[in-house]
């Protein structure tokens, strides 16, 4: 089994809660092979609401008939459809495959060297959302600031390459998460009480409110 326990930690997840083998049969009978790892995330953590459906949208196996592509399998969804991410059908014999991003279902551009990688970035962005303590807003930061962000906290990494310009995580604490993206805007959340007021003592003070 592929080892999900970054994402287990972060979420404060106890217990298994994903999709049946008859459901993730349903997606195998549309693509063949499925990479090992995208089969133990589904059975694994894919019914999890708040890890796969707070901001952007993992594709549930009775859903994929309407993301079908000619040579991508397109599992992720941003929540408005701005964009979509799959692996491409050459690599689906891979355990852990790479994953590229697309806008227009055309251009696809890599996004992350494995799926793990992937699913685990994909975890910290919407844990910023997720998680039960964060900030109001997002704040706009001077290299500096990103620069004490950098030096004072533990990347986490794992990192987007292309969505929103890159994004970048960082924090000390298995159940927290800072997200750098754009380059320049910060957002942050932790899972436990104690751990957001230690960030936020520092993070508080930096930048500008978007």
């Amino acid at each position: 089994m592929t080892d999900f326990s970054t994402i287990k930690k972060l979420f404060h997840i106890s217990e298994s809660n994903g999709f049946a083998n008859k459901e993730i049969e349903t997606v195998k009978n549309i693509f063949g092979n499925l990479p090992q790892v995208f089969v133990d995330y589904y059975a694994e953590l894919g019914k999890i609401q708040n890890l796969n459906q707070t901001q952007d949208l993992l594709i549930t196996p009775e859903r994929f008939q309407y993301y079908q592509h000619n040579d991508f399998l397109i599992f992720y969804s941003e929540n408005q459809r701005a964009c979509v991410w799959g692996i491409n059908k050459q690599d689906l014999l891979n355990a852990n495959p790479p994953v590229y991003i697309s806008y227009d279902q055309k251009t696809w551009l890599l996004e992350t060297e494995t799926l793990l990688e992937f699913f685990t970035a994909m975890a910290f962005l919407q844990a910023a959302f997720a998680l039960q303590f964060s900030p109001e807003s997002f704040k706009e930061l001077k290299q500096n600031e990103i620069d004490f962000i950098v030096e004072n906290y533990k990347n986490k990494n794992v990192a987007f390459k292309q969505w929103c310009e890159g994004i970048k995580f960082y924090g000390n604490y298995s159940d927290d998460v800072i997200i750098i993206m754009s380059n320049d805007q910060l957002f942050y959340s932790a899972n436990t009480e104690e751990h957001f007021h230690e960030m936020d003592e520092n993070l508080s003070k930096l930048g500008i409110e978007l």
